[in-house]
């Protein structure tokens, strides 16, 4: 089953062979009208989903990548290659990594399409249709996300809301707004329908909490801050979630799917890694044998993507969320003494006793509470709420090792004082920084805030080589414009500006 999603799931895959052959029917398949028959069969066929979300295109390795190198949270020591592009702002047309991105989101929406649009009207095996519901859900989430991060990176793409067969069905590119409202509109639809909780078995799974977390971030990204607070506090008014006691609980193996997370990429830990042969589908869904990342690997103590100095300059004397995310000069390991501040977030050298380049099976926290009241405080701050704005940025505060260290609660004199928009809003900034980093949140947050014109009040753009107009969106990778013919239809160019 596993190689069948693979191989219907691909996107570009489908497109490779001329429309005769397209055309054929082969005796000896079976269509999807004749496949997707019970409820089950959806649910495996949503499975896929999150196996691309957790595959090596997307959260096992390149998205991790794209998304925190274009933030100002990371410097490369010895990034040659087509990571050290993006870094420095020169990503190209032919950029694997991009291109990886672009066809890993595109995958997941091919798959999430075929569970939406093969539902079925009975199955006496799930005779009230909860097991259906609930998976078509959780494909409009998976689709939701798939589009919100198109349109962040690329702006305006092809909507594509049916599985693709042929070239009759390439999209031209629409505009970066309507790809957003039909995220938004997606993770609506599955917030209503997917259940707050599950079972421990289908840990991992989105649940309606997650859906209301995620809307929250899209309408943000569109300065919707209003219906934003709206969704992000349901999640708060679920008293589901909270903060766990220690920072460092959230990027460890034996912490997975605590009260803090909200939406978890799953992984295989690194000891099962040999016994599933690489992947396997577990608690419900795809798990991958290992998080391909390593939080920018470590190599002997030195990283090939370390943490930035502005970064390491933000985290206030004595804040524990620095000694939690990385090591400092003098600091030991399994691979000896650190000579450099480096990474120790989603990396096994906390208890490993082999040093070098570890790949790992810690689970990738994509949405946490303590960014869902980060992003609650910003809209609260936005709307005109600056005393709501603060209690929730002093909710944040209040983690149990940031009191036991003795950090200040805001308003904090003469650095985040708190008493104009402004003031709350560098609080938040700082915030988030020093919570979030290396979590694949920064990058998004500099292009609202830059949008908004905000940056001002971090001093100035942090990324360099920003030129306006043309390093907001990635380039449009050069394979799928030579496949999509419709690409540049419509009255938009096929490529974005500058490249």
């Amino acid at each position: 089953m596993k190689t069948h999603l693979f191989f219907i799931g691909c996107l570009s895959l489908l497109l490779v062979s001329c429309e005769k052959e397209l055309n054929k029917t082969n005796p000896n398949s079976i269509t999807t009208e004749e496949y997707y028959t019970t409820s089950a069969q959806l649910e495996k066929a949503v499975n896929g989903a999150y196996t691309t979300l957790n595959g090596s295109y997307l959260v096992g390795s390149s998205y991790i990548w794209l998304q925190d190198l274009r933030s100002d949270d990371l410097v490369g020591t010895t990034l040659a290659d087509e990571r050290g592009d993006i870094l420095r702002g020169v990503a190209g047309v032919n950029n694997s990594y991009v291109e990886r991105i672009w066809r890993g989101w595109y995958i997941v929406i091919h798959r999430a399409n075929t569970v939406i649009n093969n539902t079925i009207q009975s199955d006496p095996d799930d005779p009230t249709n909860s097991l259906r519901n609930r998976v078509v859900a959780e494909a409009k989430f998976l689709r939701g996300m798939a589009y919100y991060e198109l349109a962040s990176l690329w702006g305006g793409v092809p909507l594509i809301t049916k599985p693709v067969s042929g070239f009759s069905d390439f999209q031209p590119r629409t505009s970066q707004q309507a790809v957003y409202e039909f995220a938004v509109q997606d993770l609506k639809d599955a917030a209503s329908a997917l259940p707050a909780t599950y079972d421990a078995a289908a840990n991992g799974r989105a649940t309606s909490g997650a859906a209301n977390a995620l809307l929250g971030r899209v309408l943000m990204q569109m300065a919707n801050y209003a219906e934003a607070k709206t969704y992000l506090q349901k999640v708060k008014d679920t008293n589901l979630y909270g903060l766990v006691d220690n920072s460092n609980q959230n990027f460890q193996e034996e912490h997975e799917f605590n009260k803090e997370s909200i939406f978890e990429a799953a992984f295989v830990p690194l000891q099962d890694a040999a016994e599933d042969e690489g992947d396997d589908y577990q608690n419900g869904q795809y798990r991958e044998s290992t998080n391909g990342t390593r939080q920018y690997d470590m190599n002997t103590g030195n990283g090939v993507v370390l943490p930035a100095p502005s970064l390491i300059a933000e985290f206030e004397t004595n804040d524990p969320r620095r000694k939690a995310m990385m090591y400092d000069i003098g600091d030991t390991w399994a691979g000896g003494v650190m000579t450099q501040v480096s990474w120790k977030k989603y990396t096994l050298s906390y208890k490993n006793p082999t040093p070098g380049n570890v790949a790992n099976g810690i689970n990738r926290r994509m949405i946490r509470y303590a960014e869902v009241l980060l992003m609650l405080a910003e809209c609260e701050n936005e709307t005109g709420n600056l005393n709501a704005a603060v209690n929730l940025l002093n909710e944040v505060r209040g983690r149990a090792d940031v009191v036991a260290a003795g950090l200040p609660k805001y308003p904090i004199a003469g650095t985040y004082p708190c008493n104009t928009k402004d003031e709350v809003t560098r609080a938040v900034m700082h915030e988030k920084r020093v919570e979030l980093c290396g979590e694949q949140v920064r990058n998004r947050d500099l292009l609202r805030w830059r949008a908004a014109g905000k940056l001002v009040l971090m001093g100035g753009d942090p990324i360099a080589y920003f030129k306006a107009g043309k390093d907001e969106l990635l380039p449009v990778p050069q394979s799928e414009i030579d496949r999509n013919l419709a690409l540049g239809q419509g009255g938009v160019t096929a490529q974005n500006p500058g490249y």
